[in-house]
């Protein structure tokens, strides 16, 4: 009952595609569009059944996942009380926006089979920018653990640098979201992609590393 409680949002957003699905059913056409290119152009469709229960099946399988992960660090029960329930809050809370940037998706796309005015790549664009504002939250916030969180050899063996690196990382990573929200409504969207948003991937993935490694350099392994 507990854990019923603790996450009734997240087993809301699960829920959501397939009642939406369900209630819809009859409405919903035989062809639907599942897949779009590089360019933001539509290059694939799917049956009803696919295309209505495709990423909904993936929501659920990315939840499991999470309720598997922690088990099987052999660690977690060494962390102290704070560490641990810190690193558990910030797990559930990043599957949180993973499904629920899964399900806006889906509903996105039941809504434009169903012949509704939808920006499909506004809702993509947006809700993965919020979701990186949502990481970027958490990593300022998360203790060394081996769960989660960047997790290279210099952050693994010094509290120092992985302290600094993602206060740091964190940092960027909710700057970039909001450069990347502001964008999606500027740039066109067969530019965005390949333009904007992977050279923004790449700069917050790689700079916190090389941050890292030139911190590891003041806090000796």
């Amino acid at each position: 009952m507990n854990w019923l409680k603790r996450e009734w949002l997240q087993l809301t957003v699960l829920a959501a595609p397939f009642c939406a699905a369900a209630l819809l059913w009859d409405r919903v056409p035989d062809r639907i569009p599942i897949h779009w290119n590089l360019y933001w152009q539509l290059d694939a469709y799917a049956g009803k059944l696919v295309g209505t229960l495709l990423l909904p099946a993936m929501n659920v399988g990315l939840f499991l996942l999470g309720l598997v992960l922690p088990p099987l660090d052999p660690r977690l029960r060494a962390y102290d009380g704070e560490t641990r329930d810190g690193t558990l809050r910030a797990l559930r809370a990043f599957l949180l926006a993973g499904t629920s940037f899964l399900c806006c998706f889906q509903l996105a796309i039941l809504a434009s089979a169903l012949g509704m005015a939808v920006n499909i790549f506004l809702v993509v664009q947006v809700g993965a920018a919020l979701v990186f504002l949502v990481g970027g939250n958490l990593l300022t916030k998360l203790r060394p653990n081996h769960l989660i969180g960047i997790r290279v050899r210099w952050t693994m063996n010094s509290r120092e640098v992985w302290m600094k690196t993602h206060r740091f990382a964190g940092r960027l990573l909710v700057a970039a979201a909001i450069v990347l929200i502001i964008l999606a409504f500027v740039v066109p969207p067969k530019f965005y992609f390949l333009s904007i948003f992977i050279p923004f991937l790449l700069l917050v993935v790689i700079v916190p590393v090389v941050y890292a490694y030139r911190l590891s350099k003041h806090y000796p392994l």
